[in-house]
């Protein structure tokens, strides 16, 4: 095993070194400048990535309504059922399904959007923390890696790319229930006690989990052109320069979530980077910026969730819930 680590981290290495001389230029032969870093602002890599955090857990904390919440209820339930197989009292358990299944039919007639029940979010930050040259050297070193077949090898180049908050939200799918009730009553009219039993567990213990991947610079940006609004509206001698320093920030987020693949050829990228010029121009001839600001930040609220929100990885988890 150390042996393979070695070879891979080695062909990395080389990969790298022969991609450094050309990992700037495009396919037409034009060298690629990437933008300087810009100078730092006043809130700290730790605030801003606080309030992303708190911003994403807003956005999608679980919300129990009085229906979501009346679901659960016919759902636990469903224990007495088990109850009365454990008694062996079929009769009471094929007249409590008959109930829980009456309950559920006019609940989700009453709102269809129970079909799926939110019980729990997660979250978790995977952040490579790089610049752009950097991305640029390790893209070039996948490219290298992928022309002379080093496939795999590619694949583990570029997985360092990983920029993102990860979102898990996990849901009892409500809409699969009646159908596994009535199954299990007519197991148990054929005197199947235990594989009625099994339906209902299963049932129970399924789960679906809906993953939603946010790329963090474009989070960062968005929250750069926030705090740029916020400093344009305070007293502080120095808010232009303090709002400009943000804005710039913005913008080389942006573009480094275009160098790592994000929505790359996204035509929206253009048109933002376009707007942050115009407010920083806007800035400088001291013209009212605020209704300025307000249109870009819900242009790029918007173009964060269309262009990420929707993209979503939903599978099903059979495992036991603990």
């Amino acid at each position: 095993m150390k042996k393979t680590i070695l070879v891979l981290t080695i062909l990395a290495a080389i990969f790298t070194g022969c991609a450094q001389e050309k990992h700037d230029k495009a396919k037409d032969g034009i060298k690629k400048e990437a933008p300087a870093k810009p100078a730092h602002v006043q809130a700290s890599d730790e605030q801003v990535q606080d309030s992303i955090s708190q911003t994403a857990q807003n956005d999608f904390a679980v919300k129990m309504t009085e229906d979501t919440k009346q679901a659960l209820s016919i759902l636990g339930e469903t224990q007495n059922v088990l109850d009365y197989y454990a008694k062996d009292k079929p009769k009471e358990a094929k007249e409590e399904l008959a109930k829980l299944i009456g309950e559920l039919e006019i609940l989700m007639t009453k709102n269809p959007n129970l079909a799926l029940v939110p019980v729990s979010e997660a979250y978790e930050v995977h952040d490579a923390k790089l610049d752009i040259p950097a991305v640029y050297k390790i893209t070039s070193a996948a490219e290298e890696a992928m022309e002379d077949g080093y496939y795999q090898l590619a694949k583990r180049i570029l997985g360092s790319l990983t920029s993102e908050l990860n979102i898990k939200t996990t849901y009892l799918p409500l809409a699969t229930y009646p159908d596994a009730m009535r199954l299990a009553a007519a197991l148990l009219d054929d005197g199947k006690k235990e594989e009625s039993a099994a339906i209902l567990i299963k049932a129970l213990n399924t789960l679906v989990v809906e993953q939603v991947d946010l790329p963090l610079p474009v989070l960062r940006a968005e929250e750069y052109i926030n705090l740029g609004a916020e400093a344009m509206s305070g007293s502080e001698k120095d808010k232009k320069d303090v709002a400009v320093r943000y804005l710039d920030n913005a913008s080389y987020q942006l573009e480094l979530a275009q160098a790592m693949g994000y929505g790359k050829k996204d035509k929206e990228y253009k048109e933002l980077s376009g707007a942050l010029d115009e407010l920083r121009q806007m800035i400088n001839d001291d013209k009212e910026t605020t209704g300025k600001f307000d249109a870009l930040s819900e242009k790029i609220k918007n173009f964060k969730e269309r262009l990420f929100y929707k993209n979503n990885d939903i599978k099903k988890d059979t495992a036991d819930k603990k």
